[in-house]
């Protein structure tokens, strides 16, 4: 994604100056007003508010706000005075709350165009013996024994937009709990955990474009992480970083998504291609108006088997694995044989087959 909102990659990653492409280090200001330690505070209180909101089994989403000052300055910096991977990384954190998987999306995308273009000279600084102090930011996002700092508010991100809406890990925790016996499901439920049946509701109040569009959203976040992550193996010599737990983040999330947008996008699709058919079958009446009755007879089987085509092709993208369009397939091609070479092909026994055409009066070529 190259744009969000009024924010643009390409206006991000322009060098600063001729002299400094990536500006000047915001570390080296440590007054009082300094930039960077001033939004460096704001991460430390926006995520301290959260850790307690999940502890008083509050909405995490509410304390989302306390991001936008990140969000919002970070990309000032980035344009005008400095090009930093620790930036980048609390962008990327604050994208992630504010805007989902959009956020996502363009923070990675922002973050695989600085490091190709600038790595030698992106901030902060390494030790010249140790390159992994300058990815180290987002490294964090990541974790490397345990989880970083990224993968809870992955899993928090809204997958729905009900009156009540609920994330990757509710649903998660609900699918849990269903298959849990009465007791234990009590428990949990007294625990304040929530049922299968309020994320189902959830689902049903959320519109289908809704579905479509966040579908299409979590397939370019992976997208964009997955380059992403090459681009930082490639800036460490091709040493593999540690990626994983974000990768299996995005692809829990994408795993919830795609259940529920599946019949969602199949049904849309099956509406697309009826309402093609029914304008083109339109379109056809009209040329045929002034044929005689063989000729409509003769263009409305071929307009009948170009729309088996499409039904066949239809199910080939949403049912792979179902033999349905092979077999539309096989009814398409025998439609193109004359009845001796089709009986030749769905009668394998020649004696009987030939019994047949003295029975049925067929003449075939000897």
């Amino acid at each position: 994604m190259s744009q969000l909102n009024n924010l643009s990659i390409e206006e991000l990653i322009e060098p600063i100056t001729g002299d400094a492409v990536t500006g000047e280090d915001p570390r080296s200001d440590i007054s009082p007003t300094s930039t960077y330690y001033l939004l460096k505070d704001v991460r430390s209180t926006a995520r301290a508010n959260e850790r307690k909101a999940l502890i008083d089994e509050e909405d995490v989403l509410s304390v989302a706000i306390e991001w936008r000052p990140i969000f919002e300055q970070v990309p000032d910096i980035t344009r005008d005075k400095a090009k930093d991977l620790e930036y980048i990384a609390w962008f990327i954190e604050a994208a992630c709350r504010l805007h989902g998987f959009k956020g996502l999306s363009f923070g990675f995308t922002l973050a695989a165009e600085l490091i190709e273009r600038y790595w030698e000279n992106l901030y902060p600084i390494p030790d010249p013996d140790d390159l992994e102090e300058r990815i180290a930011p987002l490294i964090g996002l990541n974790g490397v024994e345990s989880e970083g700092s990224l993968i809870q508010p992955i899993k928090t991100i809204p997958i729905t937009e009900g009156a009540f809406a609920y994330s990757t890990w509710q649903y998660e925790q609900a699918l849990e709990v269903d298959r849990l016996d009465s007791d234990k499901q009590e428990k949990r439920f007294d625990a304040g955990a929530i049922s299968l049946e309020e994320v189902e509701l959830s689902i049903k109040e959320t519109s289908d474009s809704f579905f479509i569009e966040l579908d299409a959203d979590v397939n370019a976040a992976i997208a964009a992480f997955s380059r992403l992550s090459e681009v930082m193996d490639t800036a460490m010599g091709g040493l593999p970083q540690p990626t994983s737990y974000i990768r299996k983040a995005l692809e829990a999330c994408a795993l919830q998504i795609h259940t529920i947008t599946e019949p969602i996008l199949a049904k849309s699709q099956t509406s697309s291609i009826s309402t093609e058919v029914e304008a083109e079958t339109d379109d056809e009446v009209t040329a045929q108006s002034g044929s005689t009755g063989i000729e409509q007879q003769l263009n409305s089987r071929a307009q009948a088997i170009e729309n088996l085509e499409k039904i066949a092709e239809f199910f080939k993208n949403t049912e792979p694995h179902s033999p349905m369009s092979y077999a539309i397939e096989q009814v398409i091609r025998w439609s193109d044989l004359s009845l001796p070479e089709l009986l030749q092909e769905l009668i394998q026994d020649g004696e009987a087959r030939n019994g047949f055409f003295k029975l049925s009066g067929i003449k075939t070529e000897e």
